[in-house]
């Protein structure tokens, strides 16, 4: 395969220069050539597409200073030569019959001095571009421009721009053109190489099928992604989705058909449970009913004409969950605990209650193909499975030859597929530092030739650093052309073409940059070798470290100075925008880095002198993400001013760049780049917690304006620091009866409205809470405890005392006639917690402690805590809200 690849690409990828005594179609300033597009094609996107090919190929022609028409084939006066784009009655007069092809296969031929360029061009039946109705498209003409204008007329594709839409048909406007009918291209995203002459081959005849027919999900066609071999996932290829939370909903079988969901340990089915979302509920895998469902949708979607359909794996082995006798018989081991739930996955059986529902799916429909993911608790080794049925592709995850070994000695009658876990997003080090190398994603391209994998979905977006990132992303999309080629030659075209007279400077830039990150790569990343979830959710190994590993400071000098002399250097302004941006990747990477290393000597020695400059360093890294986003929170990064196509960090949240809260196998949270500065500038790290407690005239309800005037303070992690991303706060008042506490929590660790309902006294702690240690003067060493849960009805109350050896002792018979009123803010939604914050409102009346409204100037003793499940947070730092050393101060 390798052999005959590399025999294809020495004759596709021949330069414009090795040509020169060819077939010339531009030369001194002048063509006689006219581009030449069907008069009427398969259908309107299709005709979208040819048309601004051409006007790229168009454009690409005077850019070198050759003048070249448009023309539809109907409208074509004869005598002048072409090239012809697409199905054109050229193209099938001279046999190039593209209709048969079903992949993105172009033909390239010269037919005397005219020229044709097709493969089969159609609009999807199924599927459209995601969160959009534009439909999808194979795109094989596309395809083979995009080729030819890289290698005979110095296209070059170097990075994704973020205005994914810019060439999609519009029912209201061609957003793709200009007013005058030029096309709208982004000079940063696409280089045009200076060329004296456009020629190709004489007698040119070139047949090309790309490695992959898809290795993309439903995004939108462009220019680059059909360059770089990004293809979506079109129907014709993996149709759509069996989704067991879908085919079978809570709301719809709760009540009728419990048995479909899992029997958890406690004797209660699944659905009977808070999930807050149904793809977190686990099912019966055995159940009859729930698989006629299964199969009966599998049913629909290939008699509605669909060949190949998936039926998903649920994350979180949740398939795997069921203690019902039958489960129990299939996995040979109860699910009681986590432990013997992962073993239930590792034993692989789950692939046998599977097949039942893809053997029947062979007997009526023997033609059609399933494909199923191995996932958790869908492992493939021969230990587990030692051949798959004939109607089933396996869809592979991988990131490395190394996963591919471990399919040693298993059978894939119907062959396989991948989902790649190379650009993720999901690394270790966060989403928003590169990840793989450019050598990397060479070994991956050619793993993937060597195992014959047919098309490759990804685990994750591809474009989170579409910077500092791109020479990797363009070394993949080109080895997809031909996976013999020499990668780093590859390389160091993009950095000719991306960065001009600064191209030396910056090949050194990312030389040492991968040499820095090829540890993380091979080694730490996604599905490499030390990648798993003990290691990365280890208690010294955190996030942080993979930076630090990866930039240390002697890099991030060198970096920074060979950037520095780039950009001083550069002289064109789409090189100063391409520049830019990486300028922004870096230095968002190179003051992370600064601020761990300030960290880690402030951890060591724990002094205002090394305090101040570590605070100083995050509010300055947290600076630049809220000028790029225009604001905190959930503000969106917006386009660059010199280079409008494109937002930093993909136009995310400032919150997600920012990492206010923990990644998929990324750790935070306890990071310092989630301390809460202001707080630390206002002394909390050595507050004495007094508190003046301001008086109102009437009960303060707990949205009443009167809280607006109240002193905030604020909580900190027990024997640590203030956090922003799980910021805590509280307000206190009093009137002449009672004492009044609020409290703010931001980002709870369950959404209010799934938590349980408890009665008063019920056992409150198990889920998030709020909580008071109160003891009034007098009270003989009494400290009362008020706890609750953002729950109606849901509170607590105990008296705390001491024992001669100093032993808590609580009495939970007392029954004070405190209050407790709560409300929360923000949309329910599966990644909304991070905005959510519940607030609650306690009135205390005086009278519960059996004592007189404190008289001016009295001192009580005082505590406030959030436990948020894991997070402990109070006002004063203690070991519990009742210890009475610990306790602050309400002056009255």
């Amino acid at each position: 395969m390798l052999k005959q690849l590399l025999l294809f690409g020495l004759a596709a990828t021949t330069s414009a220069t090795a040509c020169a005594a060819d077939l010339v179609i531009a030369e001194k300033g002048n063509t006689d050539y006219r581009i030449v597009i069907p008069a009427k094609s398969a259908g309107e996107i299709v005709d979208h597409w040819l048309a601004i090919s051409a006007k790229l190929m168009q454009a690409t022609f005077e850019k070198n200073g050759f003048q070249i028409e448009v023309v539809k084939e109907d409208a074509a006066s004869p005598g002048k030569p072409g090239i012809y784009l697409g199905a054109t009655a050229f193209a099938k007069k001279n046999g190039l019959t593209v209709e048969t092809y079903d992949d993105w296969t172009y033909h390239i031929k010269a037919v005397g001095r005219d020229l044709i360029i097709a493969g089969n061009d159609k609009q999807d039946p199924v599927y459209t571009v995601r969160g959009s109705k534009t439909p999808l498209a194979l795109l094989g003409t596309v395809k083979g421009v995009c080729d030819f204008l890289r290698e005979y007329a110095g296209v070059r594709f170097l990075f994704m721009n973020m205005d994914q839409s810019l060439y999609a048909p519009r029912s209201d406007a061609r957003g793709a053109f200009n007013a005058d009918g030029s096309l709208k291209i982004d000079p940063r995203s696409i280089a045009f190489l200076p060329l004296e002459k456009i020629a190709v081959p004489d007698a040119i005849d070139v047949k090309k099928t790309p490695l992959l027919r898809a290795s993309y999900d439903h995004s939108y066609e462009t220019f680059y992604n059909i360059a770089m071999n990004f293809f979506p996932r079109l129907s014709n290829v993996q149709g759509s989705e069996v989704v067991w939370y879908q085919v079978i909903p809570t709301a719809q079988y709760t009540q009728s058909h419990p048995e479909y969901f899992a029997l958890t340990k406690e004797g209660k089915r699944s659905c009977e449970l808070k999930w807050g979302f149904d793809h977190y509920v686990p099912y019966c895998v055995t159940n009859q009913g729930a698989q006629d469902l299964v199969y009966q949708q599998a049913e629909k979607l290939i008699a509605a004409g669909e060949k190949t359909i998936s039926i998903n794996t649920m994350d979180g082995f949740r398939l795997c969950q069921c203690n019902c006798d039958e489960c129990n018989r299939l996995f040979g081991i109860k699910a009681e605990a986590w432990d013997q739930i992962y073993a239930r996955g590792r034993s692989g059986k789950l692939w046998q209650a599977v097949f039942r529902i893809t053997e029947r799916i062979r007997e009526k429909f023997p033609e059609a193909r399933i494909v199923l993911l191995n996932y958790q608790d869908t492992p493939v080794s021969a230990d587990v499975i030692k051949a798959f049925p004939e109607n089933v592709i396996v869809q592979i995850q991988f990131a490395s030859q190394f996963d591919f070994d471990r399919l040693k000695g298993v059978e894939f009658p119907a062959g396989i597929c991948g989902f790649e876990e190379t650009f993720t997003g999901f690394g270790q080090a966060g989403p928003y530092l590169p990840e793989r190398t450019p050598e990397h994603m060479a070994e991956v391209v050619q793993a993937m030739a060597r195992n014959n994998v047919k098309w490759s979905m990804r685990d994750g977006a591809i474009g989170y650093v579409r910077g500092i990132q791109a020479p990797a992303y363009y070394v993949y999309g080109r080895m997809l052309d031909d996976p013999a080629a020499d990668w780093k030659a590859i390389h160091d075209e993009f950095c000719t073409a991306a960065f001009g007279n600064t191209a030396p400077q910056m090949t050194q830039f990312f030389d040492l940059l991968h040499m820095q990150i090829a540890i993380y790569s091979d080694f730490f990343g996604v599905f490499m070798p030390a990648w798993s979830r003990k290691y990365s959710r280890s208690r010294y190994h955190d996030s942080k470290w993979h930076v630090m590993s990866m930039y240390p400071p002697e890099y991030c000098a060198d970096a920074d100075a060979l950037l520095t002399a780039a950009e001083r250097a550069a002289k064109e302004p789409d090189v100063k925008a391409r520049l830019r941006l990486i300028r922004i990747e870096f230095d968002y990477i190179r003051k992370m880095a600064r601020i761990f290393f300030l960290q880690n000597a402030w951890t060591m020695n724990p002094s205002q002198a090394n305090l101040d400059p570590l605070v100083d360093a995050l509010d300055n890294w947290h600076a630049d993400l809220e000028r790029l986003a225009g604001g905190t929170g959930r503000s969106t990064f917006q386009p660059l001013s010199d280079w409008p196509e494109m937002r930093p960090f993909n136009g995310h949240f400032y919150t997600h760049a920012a990492l206010e809260n923990e990644g998929y196998q990324q750790q935070w949270n306890k990071t310092c780049l989630n301390w809460d500065t202001r707080a630390i500038r206002a002394g909390i790290l050595t507050d004495k917690h007094q508190l003046k407690v301001a008086a109102v005239d009437a009960p303060p309800a707990i949205d009443a304006p009167a809280w607006g005037d109240a002193s905030e303070l604020f909580f900190k992690d027990r024997g640590g620091m203030p956090f922003n991303n799980v910021r805590t706060s509280m307000r206190i008042l009093r009137d002449q009866d009672a004492l009044y506490v609020r409290v703010e929590s931001l980002h709870p660790s369950q959404h209010p409205e799934d938590m349980y309902e408890k009665e008063p006294d019920g056992n409150i702690f198990t889920q998030e809470y709020v909580e008071l240690g109160v003891m009034p003067p007098g009270s003989g060493g009494k400290v009362y405890r008020l706890a609750v849960n953002p729950v109606a009805g849901s509170r607590y109350d105990s008296v705390v005392t001491l024992d001669q050896r100093n032993r808590m002792i609580e009495d939970v018979k007392w029954n004070g006639k405190w209050q407790f009123d709560f409300q929360t803010s923000g949309e329910k939604g599966p990644y909304s917690l991070p905005t959510r914050v519940w607030t609650a409102w306690f009135k205390i009346p005086f009278s519960d402690f059996d004592a007189p409204p404190p008289a001016a100037g009295e001192t009580w003793r005082f505590n406030a805590a959030r436990n948020r499940i894991g997070q402990y947070m109070l006002w004063s730092d203690a070991s519990r809200v009742t210890e009475i050393d610990a306790l602050g101060e309400l002056v009255f």
